[in-house]
C-alpha cells in the first residue's frame, strides 16, 4: 500500500467532509423533487399515508418505496444525511 504524506491525507479529509457536507444538504432538502432522482409519477394518497410520509420527513428519513410479492406498496423511512451514522 502507497504511504501519502500529511499534506495530502488533511487534503483528502477536507475533501470527504465537503463532499458529505453537499450530500447533507442534498438529502435533507425540503424539495419536492429528490436531487438526482428521476421523477417516475405523482399519485393521489390518503390522509394517514401522507401523514406518514411528513412525520418520516419532519424526522430527516427519506421515504423509500417498494413492492411486496402480493403487489402492494411498502413505504420504509431511512435516515437520511449525518443521521445516518
Amino acid at each position: 500500500m502507497t504511504k501519502i504524506s500529511q499534506r495530502e491525507a488533511r487534503e483528502l479529509k477536507r475533501r470527504v467532509a465537503r463532499l458529505e457536507n453537499e450530500l447533507d444538504r442534498q438529502r435533507n432538502a425540503w424539495v419536492t423533487e429528490w436531487p438526482g432522482g428521476t421523477h417516475v409519477r405523482t399519485l393521489t394518497i390518503d390522509d394517514v399515508t401522507l401523514e406518514t410520509v411528513r412525520v418520516s420527513r419532519l424526522l430527516k428519513h427519506a421515504v423509500v418505496v417498494t413492492i411486496n410479492s402480493e403487489g402492494r406498496l411498502n413505504l420504509y423511512a431511512t435516515p437520511l444525511g449525518s443521521n445516518a451514522k
